[in-house]
């Protein structure tokens, strides 16, 4: 019903970068996020992320990041390299099995929330949809 509503206005679906090395949980996460109508880009680190990005029709409402990520790059890191591809800031969701340990990155301006994982699917789709409709409004301002 989510999506017949988005094609009726002519809206985009929202457009989340997902970052995860786990490739179960990114393949369920990006299954949850088409489901609620939403389009996933997904990468299991930073490179593939900025590959996908450059490969994109739209640049991402929201960046949802796993923050312990595996190789060069955590996900502060690649949130930082992406923000700075794009030109502005983007509203970031990190989830993270040790919150405790998860730094902030430097991103002035942007939203950042921290999850713990496991996350509950609803909690996320509504963390994800409230980013992203608020990524979509900064971006509709940002200076082309």
């Amino acid at each position: 019903m989510r999506i017949a509503k988005i094609k009726e206005t002519g809206q985009r679906p929202f457009t989340v970068l997902h970052v995860e090395d786990d490739q179960d949980l990114s393949a369920s996460v990006a299954t949850l996020l088409r489901v609620e109508g939403l389009e996933p880009i997904t990468a299991t680190d930073g490179a593939s992320a900025l590959a996908r990005l450059a490969g994109a029709q739209a640049p991402p409402d929201v960046l949802l990041m796993d923050f312990d990520l595996h190789g060069d790059m955590d996900g502060t890191e690649v949130a930082e390299e992406v923000c700075h591809a794009i030109g502005h800031v983007v509203p970031t969701i990190f989830l993270s099995g040790e919150l405790a340990n998860a730094g902030v990155p430097w991103l002035p301006g942007a939203p950042l929330l921290f999850i713990a994982k496991p996350v509950d699917p609803d909690v996320l789709m509504k963390a994800v949809r409230s980013f992203a409709a608020l990524g979509r409004f900064l971006t509709s301002r940002a200076p082309h």
